[in-house]
């Protein structure tokens, strides 16, 4: 699969991997997925909103798959 990138998220997937948290650009796209897949399924739970946003404020914190499992149950 391949896939286009504007400008502002080139941008933005390079300063993740210069922040140290992310080894590839598909660690990237694939940690914004599994974010993106976890908001769509629980939009309205505050907690799991909170989670969230704390995990994408800190890049050097690795989040295995089913990190957040217990808030999506």
């Amino acid at each position: 699969m391949k896939v286009l990138l504007t400008p502002h998220q080139e941008k933005f997937v390079g300063r993740k991997m210069k922040g140290g948290g992310y080894l590839s650009r598909d660690e990237v796209i694939r940690e914004a997925l599994r974010v993106y897949e976890l908001v769509e399924q629980e939009d309205n739970d505050p907690q799991l909103a909170a989670a969230l946003r704390h995990a994408l404020s800190s890049p050097l914190k690795k989040y295995k798959p089913g990190h957040f499992a217990a808030l999506a149950a």
